[in-house]
């Protein structure tokens, strides 16, 4: 396209790997590129590290954006290569170059990079709420497929159904299951293949045919990962009762549930006493 030569030409901007750079680096530049951004958002090198083993990034085909030598900005890409897919996982861009090509040209660039790898697909996750960010992702080729949603549990507790007793599972197993079961095209951390790379404390539960991950349970703060019932007996409240069962167990906690679980979600998560979250998220896809 002759917007990218001309942004080229006009602003300098080139990529680099961001294998290229010290981890140190790494976060130094993601930090920057989240400078006022529309959800405040800071990592050290440990969430850091975290986030790419849990999501799968892969560091070579991650770019760090580079405006007259200088870096200024990172995408973060994940892979998964028996899909051939991969995912922004994020993008930050510095401040001072915002509104100034800069994200235009990087999209298109990291497209275009996976055209090369022979990828077939390419997703992403964008808060719906970040009008400009919606506006470019959707000019880069990319529809949306659904909402993602959000809740929050606080203080009280919830009263669970008796029958059928809760167990721990292996979060492997937890992933396989999620696998067979889940939504075909879930969202990348939704996906079993991310579910199974969790470690402890994270920890799965299952109540009869109902399945859910949380975070460490002994935090104050605990998030829900994942939710699963399988297919033949849904509709029968068993997700909603596991809720229940689970946050009963681990009383006086916050429950979490990120804005990374599809819309149609969200009546389970309402019959267990959940609350809806302002914020929300549109999943969309670049077919490639």
């Amino acid at each position: 396209m002759q917007v990218k030569s001309d942004q080229r030409h006009l602003m300098n901007f080139d990529s680099a790997p961001a294998s290229n750079y010290p981890l140190p680096d790494l976060v130094k530049f993601l930090n920057r590129g989240f400078e006022a951004y529309f959800v405040p958002i800071q990592f050290n090198t440990v969430t850091f590290l975290d986030m790419l083993r849990k999501d799968g990034i892969d560091l070579t085909a991650s770019r760090v954006l580079i405006l007259d030598d200088q870096p200024c900005g990172l995408a973060l890409i994940a892979r998964r290569g028996t899909l051939r897919a991969s995912r922004l996982a994020a993008m930050g861009i510095a401040t001072e170059i915002r509104g100034k090509g800069a994200g235009s040209w990087f999209m298109e660039e990291l497209i275009d990079e996976a055209r090369q790898r022979g990828d077939r697909e390419m997703v992403l996750e964008v808060i719906e709420q970040n009008e400009p960010a919606v506006k470019l992702y959707k000019k880069s080729g990319f529809q949306v497929m659904r909402r993602l949603i959000g809740f929050t549990r606080r203080g009280e507790e919830a009263g669970a159904n008796k029958r059928g007793a809760l167990h721990k599972i292996d979060l492997r197993e937890m992933g396989r299951l999620v696998s067979l079961h889940g939504l075909p095209d879930l969202p990348w951390q939704l996906s079993g293949e991310s579910i199974a790379q969790m470690n402890p404390p994270a920890c799965a539960y299952s109540k009869g045919q109902a399945y859910m991950v949380i975070s460490n349970p002994e935090a104050e703060q605990v998030v829900v990962w994942s939710l699963l019932v399988e297919p033949e007996a849904r509709g029968k409240s068993l997700g909603a009762d596991l809720l229940k069962s689970v946050i009963a167990s681990h009383r006086g906690k916050t429950w979490h549930v990120p804005a990374i679980f599809p819309e149609e979600f969200g009546r389970v998560f309402e019959r267990a006493g959940f609350q809806r979250e302002e914020l929300s998220q549109w999943q969309m896809k670049l077919i490639l």
